[in-house]
């Protein structure tokens, strides 16, 4: 259910924005416009939550895509969308969205750093579904070259992701964005299967998430944060 509430940061309020269903059109903007007016001092911390109305891919700010992917996107009928943080293409539509932007207390936010501080919080949520998690464990890729994956996000899992503790299985896919006054951290848990073929788009399938139910999810990570944040 879209709507609006508010969590504690060490004294500061941390806004939350369930958005609901959203135009996938309108994403990256919205996440951007968040960002920047963090920056401005405009507004609170924020966490924004929100579902995509159709599929769509993100990808990252420096990544080059390989033409295959943008030429079966195109087939598919599947827009691409650039984010404004890093990371690998991923695929929408069928997964729950976060956006945070909160100022990490640290010194030098160095990016792994700052998931260092947050990933304690998601790593929790998914214990309390009943999902055993942890931080992945790959060498993140340069984004320029696609490495054999397909440009895609949830081929493997860095330090910056969650998987399953068991099966290894990728839960959640994140991206940073740092300055030394902000950051924005862009994150993908799919709760459902893929409304697209994605080995046409990356040239291999995704293993089935486990079943979450988002609004679960979304209070879970809340009381979470609030943890780790509060």
């Amino acid at each position: 259910m879209a709507g609006e509430g508010l969590l504690s940061q060490r004294g500061a309020r941390l806004r939350l924005l369930n958005e609901g269903v959203c135009p996938p059109e309108a994403n990256m903007a919205r996440d951007e416009a968040l960002l920047n007016a963090f920056l401005q001092g405009a507004i609170p911390p924020t966490l924004r939550v929100y579902q995509w109305a159709s599929p769509a891919i993100t990808y990252g700010v420096h990544q080059r895509l390989p033409e295959s992917l943008i030429h079966e996107a195109e087939r598919l009928g599947v827009p691409l969308f650039r984010r404004p943080t890093g990371g690998k293409a991923v695929l929408h539509g069928h997964d729950l969205t976060l956006a945070l932007v909160w100022r990490p207390p640290l010194e030098r936010p160095y990016p792994f750093a700052v998931y260092r501080t947050i990933t304690p919080a998601f790593v929790e949520a998914f214990e309390q579904l009943g999902v055993p998690a942890r931080v992945g464990s790959a060498r993140p890729d340069s984004p320029l070259a696609s490495a054999g994956d397909g440009g895609d996000c949830f081929a493997s899992a860095t330090p910056a992701d969650m998987v399953h503790a068991e099966t290894g299985i990728k839960l959640m896919g994140c991206a940073l964005r740092v300055f030394p006054e902000a950051t924005l951290l862009q994150a993908s848990i799919p709760i459902e299967a893929p409304r697209v073929p994605v080995e046409r788009l990356f040239g291999h399938a995704h293993p089935a998430p486990p079943p979450l139910n988002p609004d679960l999810l979304i209070a879970t990570l809340f009381e979470c944060l609030q943890e780790v944040l509060g």
